[in-house]
C-alpha cells in the first residue's frame, strides 16, 4: 500500500475568505455593512442556525477523514494534518486528498 501523503489544499483560501466574511458579518456593529448584510440575510438567528450547520458537517467530514486514513494505514500525523485541514476547510481537503493519494478510498 502506498503512503497517504499530505498537501495543504491549493483552494483552501476560498474557504479561509468565506470564513472571514461570515464572521465578518456575524460580528459587525449596528449601522455597518454587515450589519445591513446580516439583516439581510434573516438576521443573528439565521446566522446562528448556518453556524451550528456548518459545524455540524465538518465535524462529520473530519470524522470521515479520520475512517479513511486509519482504513489507508497513514501516520498518525498525516491523520491529524488531514483531520484538521478537514475540519476547518471542508470539501477542498477531500478534493485534494483524493488528487494526491490516488483517490479517497
Amino acid at each position: 500500500m502506498n503512503a497517504i501523503g499530505y498537501q495543504f489544499p491549493k483552494d483552501g483560501w476560498q474557504t479561509i475568505l468565506l470564513l472571514a466574511f461570515f464572521l465578518y458579518v456575524d460580528q459587525a456593529d449596528v449601522g455597518t455593512l454587515g450589519a445591513r448584510i446580516r439583516n439581510a440575510v434573516g438576521g443573528p438567528r439565521t446566522l446562528d442556525v448556518l453556524r451550528k450547520l456548518t459545524v455540524l458537517v465538518h465535524i462529520g467530514e473530519a470524522l470521515a477523514m479520520l475512517v479513511v486514513n486509519i482504513k489507508r494505514q497513514s501516520s498518525p500525523l498525516v491523520t491529524l494534518k488531514w483531520v484538521a485541514t478537514t475540519f476547518v476547510l471542508g470539501y477542498p481537503s477531500w478534493v485534494t486528498f483524493g488528487r494526491i493519494n490516488n483517490g479517497v478510498w
